[in-house]
């Protein structure tokens, strides 16, 4: 099996329980009314990562003839960098809670840039920093989505 079709298998199943796991999601009385509610980017996303992965599945992506094995497809493969990304974005979701959307997010972008191999510290800082406040800015400001600043803040006295 191409590795193509191995990477659309694993999104079909990641997107999915994705699909799934949004369905859990609580939502308060008035939120229920709502058009866009925290449901609807999940939604958005699952089913946009199955209509993706089962296009990949279905047509063709590689010549008929050209067989070969899954070894030589994923051969010359970055594995160890790809593992280190999987076990930041680990760390990402745990602190998210602790340190907040803001300090969680730019630590992630800062971190992931040393791993992708960016050593320009301006420009990992001023790229990472306006992004994460401009995103702030408008899922909490534009959408008026609640994103609580994090437990350290509490723990600190600042709010």
């Amino acid at each position: 099996m191409p590795r193509e079709k191995v990477g659309a298998l694993i999104l079909l199943l990641f997107t999915l329980s994705y699909g799934l796991l949004a369905t859990k999601i609580p939502l308060t009385f008035l939120a229920q009314q709502e058009f866009f509610t925290p449901r609807t980017m999940p939604y958005a996303l699952s089913i946009a990562g199955i209509v993706l992965s089962l296009a990949i599945l279905i047509f063709p992506t590689r010549d008929p003839a050209g067989k070969t094995t899954l070894a030589q497809e994923t051969a010359g493969m970055d594995w160890a960098t790809a593992i280190k990304l999987v076990v930041l974005m680990t760390l990402f979701g745990l602190t998210i809670k602790f340190l907040g959307f803001i300090l969680a997010s730019i630590c992630f972008l800062l971190v992931g840039f040393w791993i992708l191999g960016e050593r320009r510290k301006k420009l990992m800082f001023f790229t990472a920093v306006p992004l994460v406040v401009f995103l702030w800015g408008l899922m909490s400001m534009l959408l008026g989505v609640y994103i609580a600043p994090g437990e350290i803040f509490f723990k600190l006295g600042i709010f």
